[in-house]
């Protein structure tokens, strides 16, 4: 009855922080950077796996992701377009029943030109920089049903103008008999400060996830798949997302991703290699012809006894 009354007053703080920050009006979300995946595991399954990845960075992407019975740490870092990079750090600690984590991204954009009139040399070369601290708790309160809830600090400097906010982001996930995991994901709930007197509105998202574990298994393979349904919840915008992961001998996992928003779509291919407490991931991006393709590389290291 008490793990019945936990998961009402979850989903319904979840319904009220929906709808208790009003959103601007259609089409008009800032701070895309947000949006970016942080994990190379969870980019190369276009996030579909997110919630199972056990890893302290997916407080930054689904804070039930960071279920982990040992203590961890995680580093990752991207190669994004032209000279965009991401670093981020976070680690994750059990805690009696559920698992805290906390961290940082650090997003940086080298090499925008500002000029005061249409001349070929620009008056200087500006960087604009973006961090996010994080922290969260997930835990499982019922056999089948794990929760969690994370909170970020969002700051953003471009030239002589710098903004700074919070965000809120909910998850929880339903193992049903059949072994489909079924998730729901409310991220991005809060408020940014005016930055060059212009108002900043977080996007604000909500995900339903459906993943099938080892619906294929003839050793030494197991073989995942799931789907995601994404929905800007202030430009009304959607899309899905599918994944798949094949396992060999939990030593290597090979991971492949597609998503599709509006008219445009994107794929991802990668890979994770185990071994005992130690894992490195990759991720490959494939966002357009005419760009670089971006990738991502974490590492993870459990620690303790």
């Amino acid at each position: 009855m008490k793990s019945h009354t936990c998961y009402s007053i979850f989903f319904t703080m979840i319904l009220l922080t929906v709808f208790a920050f009003p959103g601007k009006s259609l089409g008009e979300t800032d701070l895309a950077f947000i949006k970016m995946p942080v994990s190379a595991r969870s980019a190369a399954g276009m996030g579909v796996f997110t919630q199972m990845i056990a890893s302290p960075i997916a407080v930054f992407e689904n804070p039930i992701g960071i279920q982990n019975p040992d203590p961890t740490l995680s580093l990752s870092h991207g190669f994004w377009l032209t000279d965009i990079s991401s670093d981020a750090f976070a680690f994750s600690l059990p805690i009696k029943r559920g698992t805290f984590a906390a961290g940082f991204n650090f997003v940086r954009i080298p090499g925008i030109e500002i000029r005061e009139t249409s001349t070929e040399d620009p008056l200087n070369e500006i960087e604009a920089q973006y961090l996010t601290v994080g922290a969260g708790y997930s835990q499982r309160i019922r056999k089948r049903l794990t929760v969690g809830a994370s909170v970020k600090y969002i700051y953003e400097n471009l030239y002589t103008e710098s903004g700074h906010g919070y965000a809120f982001d909910f998850s929880g996930s339903w193992l049903a008999p059949s072994s489909l995991d079924v998730s729901l994901l409310v991220q991005n709930i809060g408020k940014m400060n005016k930055l060059d007197n212009e108002s900043t509105t977080l996007p604000r998202l909500l995900k339903i996830g459906l993943v099938r574990p080892d619906i294929f298994i003839e050793d030494p393979f197991r073989v995942s798949v799931g789907v995601n349904l994404e929905t800007n919840l202030d430009t009304q915008e959607s899309g899905a997302s599918v994944g798949t992961e094949i396992c060999i001998k939990n030593l290597l996992s090979l991971h492949g991703g597609y998503q599709q928003i509006g008219s445009l779509n994107w794929k991802s291919v990668g890979f994770s290699v185990r071994a005992k407490r130690f894992e490195l991931d990759y991720a490959l991006l494939f966002y357009s012809k005419d760009l670089n393709n971006p990738s991502i590389f974490s590492f993870m290291w459990k620690f303790g006894k």
